[in-house]
C-alpha cells in the first residue's frame, strides 16, 4: 500500500504549497475541517531520520500554516501536532507535523490526564538523559545546522473554511475554489502572533 503522503505529493492533491524539500497541503481526513499537513518530500519515517534544514522548513511551515489558518478561518487557536513513531499513534509511516485549526467548545479533546512521576523514575531518567546529553552536545558542535530558507505567508494559499466540503463523498479539491483574501476586523489576538522572530 502506497504511503498517504506520498500520494498526496504524487497526485499534486490539495497541495497548498511546495518547494524541494517540504509540502503543505490539507488534510482529506480530518480532526476538524481546515486541518493542513506539513511533511518532507523525501520518505523519511520519523524526525530524527531528517537533516536539520529540513526539519527547520518544516517547523517554519507549520508556524506559518498556524498564521494562515488564524487569519483565513478565523480559528481561536490552532494544535501543532508530531506523532512521532507508533508509541505515539503515528498512523502513516512518513513523518509529517500536523496544525489543527480550534474554536473554544469545537468538541475536539486533546487534553491529557497528568500523573506526578516518583522521584525514583525522575532520578533514573535523569542520569539516562544526561549520558546522552554528551551525544546530543557533540552532534550540536559537528552540525552547524542552516537556517532554514525564508517562506513567506504569501506562499500559501489562503482557505475559506465554506470552501470545505465536511462529506468524505464529495473529493472536490477545495484548491480549485476561488481564493478569498481574510478582510476581517483586526482581532487583537491576531496582533500578538504577529511577532517577528
Amino acid at each position: 500500500m502506497p504511503c498517504a503522503h506520498c500520494e498526496i505529493l504524487e497526485l499534486k492533491k490539495n497541495v497548498l504549497y511546495e518547494d524541494e524539500d517540504v509540502v503543505l497541503a490539507l488534510k482529506e481526513s480530518v480532526l476538524i475541517p481546515g486541518q493542513i499537513i506539513v511533511f518532507p518530500k523525501q520518505h523519511l519515517t520519523i524526525m530524527e531520520m531528517l537533516d536539520d534544514k529540513v526539519l527547520g522548513k518544516c517547523a517554519t511551515l507549520a508556524n506559518l500554516a498556524s498564521k494562515v489558518i488564524f487569519e483565513g478561518l478565523g480559528a481561536q487557536g490552532t494544535n501543532i501536532l508530531v506523532r512521532n513513531g507508533l508509541g505515539a499513534g503515528q498512523e502513516v509511516p512518513h513523518f509529517s507535523i500536523e496544525v489543527i485549526p480550534r474554536q473554544e467548545n469545537d468538541g475536539l479533546n486533546l487534553q491529557w490526564e497528568l500523573k506526578k512521576a516518583e522521584d525514583e523514575e525522575l532520578e533514573i531518567t535523569l542520569s539516562i538523559l544526561k549520558e546522552e546529553e554528551k551525544l546530543l552536545q557533540e552532534g550540536k558542535k559537528k552540525e552547524s545546522a542552516a537556517p532554514a530558507e525564508k517562506i513567506k505567508s504569501s506562499d500559501i494559499k489562503i482557505i475559506d473554511v465554506n470552501t470545505i466540503d465536511k462529506s468524505e463523498s464529495d473529493t472536490s479539491n477545495p484548491s480549485e475554489n476561488e481564493e478569498k483574501p481574510a478582510q476581517k476586523e483586526e482581532n487583537y489576538l491576531l496582533k500578538s502572533l504577529r511577532k517577528i522572530p
